[in-house]
């Protein structure tokens, strides 16, 4: 049922196995080791491009990551993968096929970063220009990899380049503070090398500080000092006050494919049906329209909309009119285990087949705004975040709110980013806090599907963080120890 996704990408270093003698005395074309690859410009370009592509995995931002928001109070997994089923309900063992899916491909992306820094400092032939672009890009993406290992594992080994230099490969877990502590270090460098403005599709300095300011937060979470809510609000600033990160005009352009440029959209994977695809569209889409069904919003979301705008551009419910080639049908609510379906990532061409010129944001600048509101009003109060909040509410016509606490910047995100894989993330580091109590939250029926209601088990602080794969810690030989309490 899935669909297999063929990605052409470069790789460092060749094995090749032949029991033909002859081939010893060939003169082999196109075979590139750590030696003879980084010569060129044009050999750190496709090296970059190797990094982006990994972004339409299946296994990792196409399906796999947005598997996590399925624990959620905003998502049910629907689909027919019974390991999912488990994921949701807090069930799992460490043996969960889930828990494995995107943690290769995330090692391969800081495998290919590393090659990467290894080799481009020293390099020089090539420009200033392409050479920092390319520092910036690498820095940024191994620090990406590593902060989608944190999220749902915590604690995971950290390999840098001097580990790939003397072939270090199999190391103990790092500690949060030393995988937080890398993701900044290297984010930093990012934001120093990239350009301010970028090119369609590639990342520029704001994307950089916007993870900066996500970062913080989370670590705020963990040791609750002002020093990283400071640093949060200093570096979303920076996206925030910046004209060319400012918020698209109209909310559901950041995920449609336009000609004209979506500042707001920081990180994104750019779907088309004419040079490449995600399945992350699939992954969306009813079945009797094309798609595989996954992913279904509960009632509990809906009902949080009421008559927000956001709610017709965010999911579809009874009522909705869908634009299938020439017709305009009905939604039926009948397709759905929960009765609704997200649209963020589905629309139709003219001769109604599924759309793949869509565009699948991971980082908007409203995301930014929102995290910026919430260090002020962790620091300040109430009130102390109006701004952001109300620049985000404005963009779709709804009326400024006033003295908004955390009740209301919880709302607000969750309405803003429904469908985006945050929900359930922010409510882990919220938990933390203290800001909600989310054993109560998760236990609501509202948070479950009627298959799951009184099946979903959060425990705290073992479900804070998942268990590390199962066949990772026995390829480990003991160097690798589970997480706590699994």
């Amino acid at each position: 049922m899935k669909k297999i996704l063929y990605i052409c990408c470069w790789l460092c270093g060749v094995w090749t196995l032949t029991s033909c003698d002859s081939f010893l005395e060939a003169d082999p074309k196109g075979v590139y080791t750590e030696e003879n690859y980084f010569t060129t410009e044009q050999s750190v370009i496709d090296a970059i491009s190797g990094l982006y592509g990994i972004l339409i995995v299946e296994d990792y931002v196409a399906f796999g990551d947005y598997a996590w928001d399925i624990c959620s109070d905003d998502m049910f997994r629907a689909g027919d993968h019974a390991e999912k089923e488990a994921i949701e309900t807090f069930t799992f063992d460490a043996g969960n096929a889930q828990l494995k899916a995107g943690w290769s491909w995330k090692y391969e992306m800081v495998s290919r970063a590393n090659n990467i820094l290894i080799h481009l400092p020293e390099m020089t032939s090539i420009s200033d220009d392409i050479k920092n672009r390319s520092l910036g890009e690498t820095y940024f993406f191994r620090a990406f990899a590593y902060w989608w290992l944190y999220l749902p594992y915590g604690e995971v080994p950290l390999i840098l380049e001097d580990d790939v230099k003397n072939a270090n490969y199999n190391k103990p877990k790092a500690s949060l503070n030393e995988v937080l502590a890398q993701i900044e270090s290297d984010l930093l460098k990012a934001a120093q090398y990239l350009p301010e403005t970028s090119t369609a599709g590639r990342i520029n300095r704001g994307t950089a500080y916007a993870y900066l300011t996500q970062l913080y937060m989370h670590w705020s979470c963990i040791e609750n000092n002002e020093d990283k809510l400071q640093k949060a609000i200093d570096a979303g600033t920076q996206v925030t006050g910046n004209d060319n990160y400012r918020l698209s005009a109209n909310y559901q352009d950041n995920f449609r494919q336009v000609t004209e440029g979506l500042p707001e959209m920081l990180l994104y994977v750019t779907s088309s049906s004419t040079w490449r695809n995600t399945s992350t569209i699939y992954y969306f889409s009813p079945r009797s329209l094309g798609g595989w069904n996954f992913f279904h919003p509960l009632p509990g979301l809906f009902e949080a909309f009421g008559d927000d705008p956001r709610r017709e551009m965010t999911m579809w419910a009874a009522g909705d009119q869908i634009q299938v080639g020439p017709d305009l049908i009905n939604y039926d609510p009948n397709s759905s285990e929960t009765g609704y379906h997200f649209n963020k990532y589905t629309t139709f061409t003219s001769e109604g087949l599924l759309n793949f010129d869509l565009l699948i944001p991971l980082m908007r600048s409203a995301d930014v705004y929102l995290l910026v509101a919430e260090a002020k009003i962790r620091l300040s109060g109430a009130g102390a975040g109006d701004q952001e909040i109300n620049a985000v509410r404005a963009r779709v016509g709804l009326p400024p709110i006033s003295n908004a606490g955390p009740e209301e910047l919880i709302k607000e995100r969750r309405l803003e980013l429904a469908g985006e894989n945050r929900r359930h993330f922010d409510l882990v580091r919220w938990d933390k806090i203290g800001w909600v109590d989310l054993v109560t939250l998760y236990a609501d029926p509202k948070a479950s599907h009627t298959t799951d209601q009184g099946r979903k088990n959060f425990q705290r602080p073992r479900n804070y963080y998942f268990p590390l794969p199962q066949e990772e810690i026995d390829k480990s030989n003991g160097v690798l120890v589970q997480n706590s309490n699994y």
